[in-house]
Protein backbone atom coordinates (compact mmCIF):
# COMPACT_ATOMS: atom_id res chain seq x y z
CA UNK A 1 0.00 0.00 0.00
CA UNK A 2 1.75 3.11 -1.40
CA UNK A 3 1.43 6.42 0.73
CA UNK A 4 -0.35 8.19 -1.54
CA UNK A 5 -2.82 9.60 0.98
CA UNK A 6 -3.75 12.92 -0.16
CA UNK A 7 -3.27 12.40 -3.99
CA UNK A 8 -4.40 15.84 -5.49
CA UNK A 9 -6.04 16.41 -9.29
CA UNK A 10 -4.87 20.03 -9.16
CA UNK A 11 -6.81 23.19 -10.73
CA UNK A 12 -4.55 24.52 -13.11
CA UNK A 13 -6.18 27.82 -13.75
CA UNK A 14 -4.50 31.41 -12.48
CA UNK A 15 -6.23 32.52 -9.43
CA UNK A 16 -5.65 35.81 -8.07
CA UNK A 17 -3.58 36.25 -4.95
CA UNK A 18 -5.25 37.13 -1.93
CA UNK A 19 -4.96 37.21 2.04
CA UNK A 20 -6.41 34.68 3.95
CA UNK A 21 -9.63 35.80 5.50
CA UNK A 22 -9.97 34.85 9.21
CA UNK A 23 -12.15 32.03 9.80
CA UNK A 24 -15.21 33.60 11.85
CA UNK A 25 -16.23 30.95 14.56
CA UNK A 26 -20.30 30.80 13.82
CA UNK A 27 -20.65 30.81 17.73
CA UNK A 28 -18.64 33.92 17.99
CA UNK A 29 -20.67 35.94 15.13
CA UNK A 30 -19.83 33.97 11.88
CA UNK A 31 -21.88 32.72 9.68
CA UNK A 32 -23.58 29.48 10.00
CA UNK A 33 -22.65 26.27 8.75
CA UNK A 34 -24.89 23.75 6.29
CA UNK A 35 -24.54 20.41 4.95
CA UNK A 36 -26.35 20.09 1.57
CA UNK A 37 -27.23 16.68 0.69
CA UNK A 38 -27.88 15.48 -2.71
CA UNK A 39 -28.10 11.77 -4.51
CA UNK A 40 -23.76 11.74 -5.03
CA UNK A 41 -22.78 14.94 -2.59
CA UNK A 42 -22.49 15.88 1.05
CA UNK A 43 -21.38 19.92 0.38
CA UNK A 44 -20.01 21.73 3.10
CA UNK A 45 -21.08 24.94 2.91
CA UNK A 46 -21.44 28.35 4.63
CA UNK A 47 -23.58 30.72 2.56
CA UNK A 48 -27.31 31.04 3.02
CA UNK A 49 -29.55 28.33 2.80
CA UNK A 50 -31.01 29.25 -0.89
CA UNK A 51 -27.55 30.05 -1.65
CA UNK A 52 -26.03 26.70 -0.66
CA UNK A 53 -29.25 24.98 -2.33
CA UNK A 54 -28.26 26.24 -5.80
CA UNK A 55 -24.86 25.02 -5.17
CA UNK A 56 -25.70 21.57 -4.07
CA UNK A 57 -28.01 21.34 -7.43
CA UNK A 58 -25.09 22.74 -9.51
CA UNK A 59 -22.66 20.33 -8.57
CA UNK A 60 -25.17 17.26 -8.57
CA UNK A 61 -26.36 18.34 -12.08
CA UNK A 62 -22.48 18.75 -13.25
CA UNK A 63 -22.13 14.41 -12.10
CA UNK A 64 -25.22 13.73 -13.70
CA UNK A 65 -24.04 15.75 -16.80
CA UNK A 66 -20.82 14.08 -17.33
CA UNK A 67 -22.01 10.47 -16.18
CA UNK A 68 -24.75 10.75 -19.25
CA UNK A 69 -22.86 12.68 -21.27
CA UNK A 70 -19.72 10.11 -21.64
CA UNK A 71 -22.22 6.95 -21.58
CA UNK A 72 -25.82 5.81 -22.82
CA UNK A 73 -25.60 3.42 -19.62
CA UNK A 74 -23.61 5.53 -16.58
CA UNK A 75 -21.76 3.56 -14.64
CA UNK A 76 -22.83 3.45 -10.69
CA UNK A 77 -21.00 5.86 -8.71
CA UNK A 78 -21.29 4.41 -4.80
CA UNK A 79 -20.03 6.02 -1.75
CA UNK A 80 -20.49 10.13 -1.52
CA UNK A 81 -18.43 12.84 -2.56
CA UNK A 82 -17.37 15.60 -0.71
CA UNK A 83 -17.70 19.28 -0.77
CA UNK A 84 -16.20 22.15 0.95
CA UNK A 85 -16.55 24.87 -0.09
CA UNK A 86 -16.53 28.31 1.63
CA UNK A 87 -18.10 31.27 0.62
CA UNK A 88 -15.19 33.68 0.65
CA UNK A 89 -12.58 32.99 -1.57
CA UNK A 90 -10.02 34.40 0.91
CA UNK A 91 -10.72 32.03 3.08
CA UNK A 92 -10.24 29.11 0.34
CA UNK A 93 -6.96 30.58 -0.03
CA UNK A 94 -6.00 28.94 3.18
CA UNK A 95 -6.12 25.35 1.90
CA UNK A 96 -5.23 26.22 -1.97
CA UNK A 97 -1.96 25.95 -3.44
CA UNK A 98 -0.61 29.31 -5.77
CA UNK A 99 -2.54 29.78 -8.74
CA UNK A 100 -5.06 26.62 -7.87
CA UNK A 101 -8.45 27.08 -7.93
CA UNK A 102 -9.61 23.97 -6.65
CA UNK A 103 -8.72 20.65 -6.17
CA UNK A 104 -9.80 17.06 -5.33
CA UNK A 105 -8.17 14.95 -2.01
CA UNK A 106 -8.52 11.31 -3.53
CA UNK A 107 -7.16 9.42 -0.20
CA UNK A 108 -9.17 11.05 2.42
CA UNK A 109 -11.02 8.32 5.12
CA UNK A 110 -14.20 10.23 3.83
CA UNK A 111 -13.49 9.31 0.72
CA UNK A 112 -13.11 12.05 -2.78
CA UNK A 113 -13.07 15.49 -1.23
CA UNK A 114 -13.56 18.59 -3.28
CA UNK A 115 -12.28 22.06 -2.21
CA UNK A 116 -13.68 24.83 -3.89
CA UNK A 117 -14.83 28.19 -3.65
CA UNK A 118 -18.19 28.68 -3.36
CA UNK A 119 -20.31 29.90 -5.89
CA UNK A 120 -19.10 27.63 -8.22
CA UNK A 121 -18.83 30.46 -11.23
CA UNK A 122 -18.37 29.14 -14.79
CA UNK A 123 -15.12 28.09 -13.97
CA UNK A 124 -15.88 26.07 -11.05
CA UNK A 125 -18.09 24.59 -12.71
CA UNK A 126 -15.84 23.95 -15.44
CA UNK A 127 -12.99 22.47 -13.54
CA UNK A 128 -15.81 20.43 -11.09
CA UNK A 129 -16.67 18.65 -14.61
CA UNK A 130 -13.09 18.13 -15.58
CA UNK A 131 -12.54 16.36 -12.57
CA UNK A 132 -15.31 14.66 -12.05
CA UNK A 133 -14.72 13.45 -15.24
CA UNK A 134 -11.95 11.59 -13.88
CA UNK A 135 -13.74 9.68 -11.34
CA UNK A 136 -16.46 8.75 -14.07
CA UNK A 137 -14.21 7.26 -15.95
CA UNK A 138 -11.75 5.11 -13.53
CA UNK A 139 -15.24 3.14 -13.15
CA UNK A 140 -15.87 2.19 -16.71
CA UNK A 141 -12.22 2.00 -18.11
CA UNK A 142 -9.77 -0.59 -17.42
CA UNK A 143 -6.61 1.45 -19.51
CA UNK A 144 -6.01 4.71 -19.83
CA UNK A 145 -3.15 6.35 -21.52
CA UNK A 146 -2.37 9.93 -20.41
CA UNK A 147 -3.84 11.48 -24.09
CA UNK A 148 -6.89 9.85 -23.40
CA UNK A 149 -7.27 10.64 -19.80
CA UNK A 150 -6.95 14.21 -19.74
CA UNK A 151 -8.24 14.83 -23.16
CA UNK A 152 -11.31 13.22 -22.25
CA UNK A 153 -11.86 15.25 -19.21
CA UNK A 154 -11.38 18.34 -21.22
CA UNK A 155 -13.76 17.63 -23.62
CA UNK A 156 -16.26 17.25 -21.19
CA UNK A 157 -15.56 20.96 -19.87
CA UNK A 158 -18.08 21.95 -21.87
CA UNK A 159 -20.86 20.56 -19.43
CA UNK A 160 -19.98 22.90 -17.10
CA UNK A 161 -20.60 26.04 -19.15
CA UNK A 162 -24.15 26.12 -18.19
CA UNK A 163 -25.56 27.49 -15.30
CA UNK A 164 -28.70 25.26 -13.48
CA UNK A 165 -31.74 26.47 -15.73
CA UNK A 166 -29.87 26.54 -18.85
CA UNK A 167 -29.94 23.51 -21.22
CA UNK A 168 -26.48 22.29 -20.94
CA UNK A 169 -24.31 20.25 -24.15
CA UNK A 170 -21.50 18.81 -24.43
CA UNK A 171 -18.64 18.81 -27.24
CA UNK A 172 -18.73 22.89 -27.08
CA UNK A 173 -15.15 23.97 -27.30
CA UNK A 174 -14.21 25.57 -24.06
CA UNK A 175 -12.02 29.28 -25.27
CA UNK A 176 -8.81 28.18 -23.12
CA UNK A 177 -8.28 24.77 -24.56
CA UNK A 178 -8.97 26.18 -28.02
CA UNK A 179 -6.65 29.49 -27.37
CA UNK A 180 -3.80 27.47 -25.99
CA UNK A 181 -3.59 25.10 -29.42
CA UNK A 182 -5.07 27.47 -31.96
CA UNK A 183 -3.34 28.07 -34.42
CA UNK A 184 -2.44 24.70 -34.77
CA UNK A 185 1.29 23.91 -34.75
CA UNK A 186 1.34 20.36 -34.53
CA UNK A 187 2.77 17.77 -31.56
CA UNK A 188 0.16 15.05 -31.27
CA UNK A 189 2.89 13.08 -31.33
CA UNK A 190 4.02 14.18 -28.43
CA UNK A 191 0.92 13.50 -26.36
CA UNK A 192 0.31 9.89 -28.23
CA UNK A 193 3.98 9.22 -26.69
CA UNK A 194 3.19 10.24 -23.38
CA UNK A 195 3.21 7.15 -21.05
CA UNK A 196 2.37 7.88 -18.01
CA UNK A 197 1.65 11.54 -17.57
CA UNK A 198 1.53 14.56 -20.15
CA UNK A 199 3.12 17.75 -17.61
CA UNK A 200 6.58 18.66 -17.74
CA UNK A 201 8.17 21.73 -18.05
CA UNK A 202 6.52 25.20 -17.04
CA UNK A 203 2.81 25.86 -16.93
CA UNK A 204 2.89 27.20 -20.78
CA UNK A 205 3.88 23.66 -21.80
CA UNK A 206 1.60 21.74 -19.28
CA UNK A 207 -1.51 24.49 -20.70
CA UNK A 208 -0.39 23.20 -24.11
CA UNK A 209 0.22 19.32 -23.69
CA UNK A 210 -3.51 19.30 -22.08
CA UNK A 211 -4.86 21.33 -25.20
CA UNK A 212 -3.10 18.84 -27.54
CA UNK A 213 -4.97 15.73 -25.51
CA UNK A 214 -8.31 17.91 -25.63
CA UNK A 215 -8.06 18.89 -29.56
CA UNK A 216 -7.24 14.91 -30.57
CA UNK A 217 -10.23 13.86 -28.24
CA UNK A 218 -12.66 16.61 -29.90
CA UNK A 219 -11.15 15.60 -33.52
CA UNK A 220 -11.74 11.75 -32.97
CA UNK A 221 -15.03 12.42 -31.51
CA UNK A 222 -16.27 14.41 -34.54
CA UNK A 223 -14.35 12.87 -37.23
CA UNK A 224 -13.76 9.09 -36.20
CA UNK A 225 -16.97 8.34 -34.08
CA UNK A 226 -16.56 5.08 -34.80
CA UNK A 227 -13.07 4.29 -34.75
CA UNK A 228 -12.90 6.31 -31.46
CA UNK A 229 -15.98 4.11 -30.22
CA UNK A 230 -14.00 1.01 -31.37
CA UNK A 231 -10.79 2.52 -28.83
CA UNK A 232 -12.89 3.55 -25.79
CA UNK A 233 -14.21 -0.31 -26.10
CA UNK A 234 -10.13 -1.77 -26.58
CA UNK A 235 -9.43 0.47 -23.18
CA UNK A 236 -12.94 -0.84 -21.22
CA UNK A 237 -11.57 -4.34 -21.96
CA UNK A 238 -7.95 -3.43 -20.80
CA UNK A 239 -5.93 -3.83 -24.20
CA UNK A 240 -2.54 -2.47 -23.70
CA UNK A 241 -3.57 1.69 -25.05
CA UNK A 242 -0.62 1.54 -27.67
CA UNK A 243 -1.34 -2.12 -29.32
CA UNK A 244 -5.20 -0.75 -29.04
CA UNK A 245 -4.27 3.09 -31.57
CA UNK A 246 -2.19 1.18 -33.45
CA UNK A 247 -5.04 -1.64 -34.28
CA UNK A 248 -7.09 0.89 -34.42
CA UNK A 249 -5.78 3.62 -36.19
CA UNK A 250 -2.74 2.20 -38.24
CA UNK A 251 -2.12 5.22 -40.27
CA UNK A 252 -1.24 7.31 -37.70
CA UNK A 253 1.11 4.73 -35.14
CA UNK A 254 3.17 7.05 -33.90
CA UNK A 255 6.26 4.32 -34.56
CA UNK A 256 6.30 5.16 -38.44
CA UNK A 257 7.80 8.03 -39.28
CA UNK A 258 5.56 10.43 -40.56
CA UNK A 259 2.20 8.99 -39.72
CA UNK A 260 1.63 11.38 -36.79
CA UNK A 261 2.47 14.36 -39.28
CA UNK A 262 -0.35 13.04 -41.24
CA UNK A 263 -2.80 13.29 -38.33
CA UNK A 264 -1.30 17.15 -37.33
CA UNK A 265 -2.51 18.19 -40.66
CA UNK A 266 -5.93 16.35 -39.92
CA UNK A 267 -6.49 18.16 -36.91
CA UNK A 268 -4.85 21.31 -38.13
CA UNK A 269 -7.49 21.56 -41.00
CA UNK A 270 -10.49 20.48 -38.66
CA UNK A 271 -9.68 23.27 -35.86
CA UNK A 272 -9.08 26.05 -38.53
CA UNK A 273 -12.58 25.07 -40.28
CA UNK A 274 -14.10 26.03 -36.90
CA UNK A 275 -17.14 23.79 -37.81
CA UNK A 276 -17.85 22.00 -34.80
CA UNK A 277 -20.53 19.93 -33.50
CA UNK A 278 -22.29 19.39 -30.13
CA UNK A 279 -25.33 17.86 -28.44
CA UNK A 280 -28.12 18.92 -26.06
CA UNK A 281 -28.29 16.62 -22.81
CA UNK A 282 -31.29 16.09 -21.18
CA UNK A 283 -31.56 14.56 -17.28
CA UNK A 284 -34.07 13.08 -15.16
CA UNK A 285 -35.62 15.51 -12.46
CA UNK A 286 -32.89 15.56 -9.70
CA UNK A 287 -34.29 14.54 -6.57
CA UNK A 288 -34.72 16.87 -3.80
CA UNK A 289 -31.86 18.67 -1.73
CA UNK A 290 -31.73 17.94 1.89
CA UNK A 291 -30.15 20.49 4.66
CA UNK A 292 -28.57 19.87 7.94
CA UNK A 293 -27.15 22.41 9.96
CA UNK A 294 -23.39 21.83 11.29
CA UNK A 295 -22.42 22.91 14.65
CA UNK A 296 -19.05 25.33 15.06
CA UNK A 297 -17.77 22.10 16.33
CA UNK A 298 -18.64 20.27 12.94
CA UNK A 299 -17.21 23.55 10.55
CA UNK A 300 -14.05 23.15 13.04
CA UNK A 301 -13.47 19.64 12.43
CA UNK A 302 -13.93 20.12 8.75
CA UNK A 303 -11.64 22.78 8.48
CA UNK A 304 -8.64 20.47 10.01
CA UNK A 305 -9.20 17.86 8.24
CA UNK A 306 -7.78 19.80 5.39
CA UNK A 307 -4.47 20.60 4.18
CA UNK A 308 -3.77 24.52 5.79
CA UNK A 309 -1.41 26.02 2.85
CA UNK A 310 -2.11 29.44 2.83
CA UNK A 311 -1.80 29.82 -1.30
CA UNK A 312 1.33 27.38 -1.20
CA UNK A 313 2.84 28.14 2.12
CA UNK A 314 2.52 26.29 5.37
CA UNK A 315 0.80 29.03 7.71
CA UNK A 316 2.82 29.59 11.21
CA UNK A 317 2.60 26.99 13.54
CA UNK A 318 0.72 29.32 16.30
CA UNK A 319 -2.42 29.98 13.51
CA UNK A 320 -2.99 26.36 13.02
CA UNK A 321 -2.60 26.07 16.85
CA UNK A 322 -5.00 28.49 17.52
CA UNK A 323 -7.74 26.91 15.71
CA UNK A 324 -7.10 23.61 17.38
CA UNK A 325 -7.11 24.85 20.26
CA UNK A 326 -10.60 26.37 19.65
CA UNK A 327 -11.72 23.38 18.06
CA UNK A 328 -11.04 21.15 21.01
CA UNK A 329 -12.94 23.95 23.54
CA UNK A 330 -15.85 22.94 21.11
CA UNK A 331 -15.34 19.04 21.25
CA UNK A 332 -12.39 17.62 23.12
CA UNK A 333 -12.48 14.84 21.93
CA UNK A 334 -12.51 16.63 18.24
CA UNK A 335 -10.93 13.75 16.18
CA UNK A 336 -9.30 16.35 12.71
CA UNK A 337 -7.85 18.40 16.17
CA UNK A 338 -6.49 15.17 18.33
CA UNK A 339 -5.01 13.89 14.77
CA UNK A 340 -3.05 17.49 14.11
CA UNK A 341 -1.64 17.28 17.47
CA UNK A 342 -0.88 13.78 17.53
CA UNK A 343 1.63 14.60 14.24
CA UNK A 344 2.99 17.33 16.67
CA UNK A 345 3.61 15.56 19.26
CA UNK A 346 4.37 11.59 17.96
CA UNK A 347 5.10 10.82 21.29
CA UNK A 348 1.37 11.39 23.00
CA UNK A 349 0.17 9.85 19.44
CA UNK A 350 -1.22 7.02 21.08
CA UNK A 351 -2.87 8.60 24.15
CA UNK A 352 -4.45 11.29 21.96
CA UNK A 353 -5.79 8.48 19.34
CA UNK A 354 -7.50 6.75 22.23
CA UNK A 355 -9.14 9.85 23.26
CA UNK A 356 -10.18 10.03 19.75
CA UNK A 357 -12.03 6.87 19.51
CA UNK A 358 -13.51 7.56 23.07
CA UNK A 359 -15.08 10.51 22.25
CA UNK A 360 -16.46 9.52 18.76
CA UNK A 361 -16.15 5.53 18.19
CA UNK A 362 -18.50 5.95 15.56
CA UNK A 363 -15.64 7.74 13.00
CA UNK A 364 -13.66 5.64 10.76
CA UNK A 365 -10.69 8.52 10.84
CA UNK A 366 -10.60 7.82 14.71
CA UNK A 367 -10.05 4.34 14.40
CA UNK A 368 -7.80 4.58 11.64
CA UNK A 369 -5.27 7.69 13.47
CA UNK A 370 -5.39 4.66 16.47
CA UNK A 371 -4.45 1.94 14.12
CA UNK A 372 -1.63 4.46 12.92
CA UNK A 373 0.28 5.17 16.70
CA UNK A 374 0.23 2.12 17.46
CA UNK A 375 3.53 0.51 17.46
CA UNK A 376 4.93 -2.28 15.34
CA UNK A 377 4.87 -5.10 17.62
CA UNK A 378 1.01 -4.59 18.67
CA UNK A 379 -0.08 -6.12 15.76
CA UNK A 380 -3.32 -7.69 16.98
CA UNK A 381 -4.58 -4.56 18.41
CA UNK A 382 -4.06 -2.50 15.36
CA UNK A 383 -5.71 -5.22 13.34
CA UNK A 384 -8.61 -5.13 15.97
CA UNK A 385 -8.54 -1.02 15.31
CA UNK A 386 -8.70 -1.19 11.82
CA UNK A 387 -11.61 -3.53 11.89
CA UNK A 388 -13.20 -1.07 13.79
CA UNK A 389 -12.60 1.46 11.49
CA UNK A 390 -14.34 -0.60 8.39
CA UNK A 391 -17.23 -1.10 10.92
CA UNK A 392 -17.42 2.60 11.60
CA UNK A 393 -17.05 3.43 7.78
CA UNK A 394 -18.02 0.77 5.49
CA UNK A 395 -18.09 2.26 2.11
CA UNK A 396 -14.24 4.01 3.14
CA UNK A 397 -11.85 2.52 0.96
CA UNK A 398 -8.80 3.89 2.82
CA UNK A 399 -9.97 1.46 6.28
CA UNK A 400 -11.08 -1.43 3.65
CA UNK A 401 -7.06 -0.86 2.43
CA UNK A 402 -5.68 -0.56 5.00
CA UNK A 403 -7.10 -3.60 7.14
CA UNK A 404 -6.36 -5.37 3.69
CA UNK A 405 -2.86 -4.57 3.64
CA UNK A 406 -2.62 -5.68 7.12
CA UNK A 407 -3.62 -9.05 6.45
CA UNK A 408 -1.48 -9.38 3.40
CA UNK A 409 1.13 -8.54 5.93
CA UNK A 410 0.30 -11.30 8.43
CA UNK A 411 -0.11 -13.63 5.34
CA UNK A 412 -3.72 -13.83 5.19
CA UNK A 413 -4.36 -13.23 1.45
CA UNK A 414 -7.59 -15.15 1.17
CA UNK A 415 -8.92 -13.11 3.78
CA UNK A 416 -7.56 -9.97 2.71
CA UNK A 417 -9.33 -10.43 -1.25
CA UNK A 418 -13.07 -9.51 -0.24
CA UNK A 419 -11.95 -6.45 1.36
CA UNK A 420 -9.05 -5.30 -1.32
CA UNK A 421 -11.10 -5.85 -4.09
CA UNK A 422 -14.38 -3.64 -2.01
CA UNK A 423 -11.63 -0.74 -1.65
CA UNK A 424 -10.41 -0.72 -5.29
CA UNK A 425 -14.13 -0.74 -6.23
CA UNK A 426 -15.24 2.02 -4.45
CA UNK A 427 -11.84 3.84 -5.51
CA UNK A 428 -10.94 2.78 -9.13
CA UNK A 429 -8.68 5.89 -9.28
CA UNK A 430 -6.71 5.49 -6.42
CA UNK A 431 -3.32 3.64 -7.10
CA UNK A 432 -3.22 2.78 -3.74
CA UNK A 433 -6.18 0.61 -3.30
CA UNK A 434 -4.82 -0.97 -6.81
CA UNK A 435 -1.67 -1.38 -5.49
CA UNK A 436 -2.90 -3.16 -2.44
CA UNK A 437 -5.05 -5.80 -4.88
CA UNK A 438 -1.63 -6.40 -6.61
CA UNK A 439 -0.10 -8.03 -3.94
CA UNK A 440 -3.37 -9.72 -2.55
CA UNK A 441 -3.83 -10.77 -5.97
CA UNK A 442 0.30 -11.91 -6.51
CA UNK A 443 0.18 -13.49 -3.16
CA UNK A 444 -2.72 -15.61 -4.36
CA UNK A 445 -0.57 -16.86 -7.56
CA UNK A 446 -3.08 -14.98 -9.41
CA UNK A 447 0.28 -13.49 -11.82
CA UNK A 448 -1.88 -12.13 -14.90
CA UNK A 449 -4.59 -10.77 -12.86
CA UNK A 450 -2.04 -8.81 -10.76
CA UNK A 451 -0.51 -7.61 -13.64
CA UNK A 452 -3.83 -6.36 -15.10
CA UNK A 453 -4.29 -4.23 -11.80
CA UNK A 454 -1.15 -3.23 -12.05
CA UNK A 455 -1.05 -1.59 -15.14
CA UNK A 456 -4.27 0.12 -14.18
CA UNK A 457 -2.45 1.47 -10.59
CA UNK A 458 0.36 3.12 -12.86
CA UNK A 459 -1.97 4.43 -14.91
CA UNK A 460 -4.13 6.60 -12.56
CA UNK A 461 -1.27 7.95 -10.75
CA UNK A 462 -1.80 11.49 -10.39
CA UNK A 463 -0.65 14.00 -13.11
CA UNK A 464 2.56 15.69 -11.95
CA UNK A 465 3.74 13.23 -9.32
CA UNK A 466 7.08 13.45 -8.42
CA UNK A 467 9.66 10.29 -9.77
CA UNK A 468 10.26 9.15 -6.85
CA UNK A 469 6.77 8.25 -5.60
CA UNK A 470 6.21 6.84 -8.97
CA UNK A 471 9.13 4.33 -9.49
CA UNK A 472 7.87 1.67 -6.64
CA UNK A 473 4.74 1.21 -8.96
CA UNK A 474 6.84 1.37 -12.54
CA UNK A 475 9.50 -1.26 -10.55
CA UNK A 476 6.56 -3.58 -9.58
CA UNK A 477 4.84 -3.39 -13.32
CA UNK A 478 8.48 -4.46 -14.54
CA UNK A 479 8.84 -7.15 -12.53
CA UNK A 480 4.90 -8.52 -12.89
CA UNK A 481 6.18 -8.34 -16.52
CA UNK A 482 8.72 -10.15 -16.46
CA UNK A 483 7.16 -12.83 -14.40
CA UNK A 484 3.63 -13.39 -15.25
CA UNK A 485 4.13 -12.82 -19.40
CA UNK A 486 1.10 -11.75 -21.93
CA UNK A 487 -1.53 -10.70 -20.37
CA UNK A 488 -4.95 -12.34 -20.37
CA UNK A 489 -7.61 -9.43 -19.64
CA UNK A 490 -8.64 -7.51 -16.72
CA UNK A 491 -8.99 -8.64 -13.31
CA UNK A 492 -12.32 -9.35 -11.89
CA UNK A 493 -13.70 -7.42 -9.27
CA UNK A 494 -10.56 -5.20 -10.02
CA UNK A 495 -12.79 -1.95 -12.33
CA UNK A 496 -15.05 -0.81 -9.70
CA UNK A 497 -18.53 -1.87 -11.42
Amino acid sequence: MRALRLATLSVLLAAPPARPQEFECPDHGGPPWREMRTVHFSVWTDPSSGKAREMAEEVEQVLELVRHGLFKTPPHMPGVIRVFAPRSKEEFGLFASKNVAGFVALGTAWGPTIVVPGPLGDWGRIRLAHELTHLVASRAFARQPAWFREGLASFMESVGTSGVGATPTVGGVPRHRFASVFPYHGGVASVLRARYQLLGGDARDASRSYALAWALVHFLVNRHPQEFGQLQLRFVKGQEPATAWKEVFPQWDPAVPGATDELDGEIGKYLARGSFGYRDVHLPPAPPVTELPLTAADAHDIRLSLPWWNRGEKLPPERLQAEVDEALRHDPGCVAALSLLAGMHPERALALAEEATAAHPDDVRAWLLLAEALPREAAPRREQALRKAVEAGPASARALNSLAWQLLGTGRSREALPLASKAAGLAPWGAAELDTLVGVLEDLGRCQDALAVERRAVDVLPEGLDEKSRAPYLERLARLQARCGPMAGPAPGAGGK
